[in-house]
């Protein structure tokens, strides 16, 4: 039950819009980012998107048992 592959690719796809959008349209990480390497640059999207994925996909477990325990 806690893996999925409907889940996860729910959890990428969600996890990619927020890297994109928190590394290229917030002005303040625009910056931050602007000023780094691009080795350093590639890093930190893959972190990010790392990080929100694992976030992203406990979430989305998280409402599958609970509507499953209410159900």
């Amino acid at each position: 039950m806690f893996l999925s592959t409907k889940r996860a690719i729910w959890s990428a796809v969600i996890s990619l819009i927020f890297v994109i959008y928190a590394l290229n349209f917030v002005n303040r990480n625009v910056s931050i980012i602007a000023q780094r390497t691009l080795n350093r640059q590639i890093l930190d999207y893959i972190v990010n998107f790392l990080i929100f994925f694992v976030v992203a996909y406990l979430i989305l477990w998280l409402l599958e048992y609970l509507i499953r325990t209410f159900k």
